[in-house]
């Protein structure tokens, strides 16, 4: 096993492209600890405070998506990083789900040049149950 589970996923999917590489990688994500841009403060204890938010990014369309990291500790790792938070994948896709004004979340890889985009559609799809 490596330090980058979910960026290994992630160029799986690159390489192969199938709906089975996509649904491996959606679950790892769900499944996953993820690094965030967080803007605002957190608690003594480090839990977020009130007015916390995930930074979000329009990624080209101008559609307002939900910046995140695979592999937080190898990603916040890496020179210019502004990676500074970790949070559940699965907390990631129930804000996607329920933020009308979010199109999704784009996921970048922690070893490559890799962004994949998880739409508000399937984060809604697999958001479902208790997180």
């Amino acid at each position: 096993m490596t330090d980058t589970p979910l960026s290994d996923v992630m160029d799986a999917h690159v390489q192969a492209n199938t709906a089975k590489t996509y649904a491996a990688f959606v679950e790892m994500f769900r499944n996953s600890v993820i690094g965030i841009i967080g803007v605002g403060l957190l608690e003594p204890d480090g839990r977020v405070g009130e007015g916390f938010s995930a930074s979000q990014t329009t990624h080209g369309d101008g559609q307002p998506r939900i910046l995140t990291f695979a592999d937080p500790e190898v990603a916040s790792q890496a020179p210019g990083s502004q990676c500074n938070v970790d949070i559940p994948g699965a907390v990631l896709l129930r804000m996607a789900a329920e933020d009308p004004s979010c199109e999704g979340i784009p996921v970048n890889s922690a070893t490559k040049l890799i962004s994949i985009i998880i739409s508000r559609a399937s984060a809604s799809a697999i958001a479902q149950g208790p997180v």
